[in-house]
């Protein structure tokens, strides 16, 4: 099965390691499209010219403008450019690292059969040199299975994800994506509740309600932490996005039957919790925060009052 490796470019800083990564791939991609999103275009010249050219021409490298308004649009736009030319697709944001396995253990679990929507390979979070420093906080059902690949539906999904507000399923970066739901990247909503801000998890969770994902048990690549990352931004916009996120999923999901109130409840109780703990004397988060408490003890009025507040938030900050 053909794949291509889609490469959201910003930050040049880790370009050298980025390489590196597509270059040692037992079974490389057939096509590498890089949408140039740098505010200067350093991303492309680099690639062209100068030391790092030389190992970028072994690639079967495409280089294209990127449209500048935002890195989710940027990944739309590499859909665009790939355009359904191959079987398969992988987002690769320009500060990850997969290792030499990746695309090969990918491969062979979509070649095994196609009642999957995508793959998912666990990985390593890494400091900013590149050293692994913990792991996912993956479910021990799945964490001590024997089995390398497992099938993972929306129920179980759901249910250990979005009340407990984490994603152990990880970013675009680990999962490999079947083209046949592509199209999940552009309706990014349940219920018309966007998710904005959580894109990896949302669109997860969208896939595996057409077909399972196939999560495999190793770790065939890393998550840089810290550095220019959104994840390091604390107090940016999308890092209390992400917080939010989760209660939108929240409701988008109660809205379309996937959530009971309990688990709802929780999700609700949480992200409130971890409003006060980190954004506490932040005004644009106590309003949330009410908000949220509200929910959790089923306020139906204050469920629409969220959702209208943040979509006034995603507005605001031009998500």
């Amino acid at each position: 099965m053909q794949i291509t490796t889609l490469i959201p470019a910003y930050k040049t800083k880790y370009l050298a390691e980025l390489l590196t990564g597509l270059l040692t791939q037992t079974r490389p991609a057939e096509r590498v499209i890089v949408s140039d999103d740098s505010p200067d275009g350093s991303f492309g010249a680099l690639l062209r010219e100068g030391p790092l050219a030389r190992f970028a021409s072994r690639l079967p490298l495409e280089i294209h403008p990127g449209p500048r308004a935002g890195a989710y649009e940027n990944f739309k736009h590499l859909v665009k450019l790939w355009g359904g030319q191959s079987e398969l697709f992988h987002i690769h944001l320009d500060d990850d690292v997969i290792y030499p396995d990746f695309y090969a253990q990918h491969r062979m679990v979509h070649a095994a059969g196609d009642a999957i929507s995508c793959s998912v390979s666990a990985r390593w979070t890494a400091n900013e040199k590149g050293q692994p420093i913990e792991g996912m906080p993956i479910p021990d059902g799945i964490f001590h299975a024997q089995a390398r690949m497992m099938s993972v539906g929306p129920m179980a999904l759901i249910s250990s994800t979005v009340p407990y507000c984490q994603n152990w399923l990880g970013e675009f970066s680990n999962c490999v994506i079947r083209a046949e739901h592509a199209g999940l990247l552009a309706d990014t909503q349940f219920g018309g509740v966007s998710y904005a801000g959580l894109w990896d998890l949302g669109f997860f969770i969208a896939a595996s309600l057409r077909q399972p994902i196939a999560y495999i048990q190793d770790r065939l690549g890393y998550f840089r932490a810290g550095g220019e990352g959104h994840s390091a931004q604390v107090n940016g916009k999308h890092m209390k996005a992400a917080h939010l996120g989760y209660a939108a999923l929240g409701v988008g999901l109660q809205r379309l039957g996937r959530m009971n109130e309990a688990q709802a409840r929780l999700c609700y109780e949480g992200i409130a919790q971890a409003l006060m703990a980190r954004y506490g004397g932040q005004e644009d988060m106590l309003p949330f925060a009410a908000l949220l408490m509200r929910m959790a003890q089923q306020d139906a009025q204050a469920g629409e009052d969220f959702v209208n507040a943040w979509q006034a938030f995603l507005t605001q900050h031009g998500f």
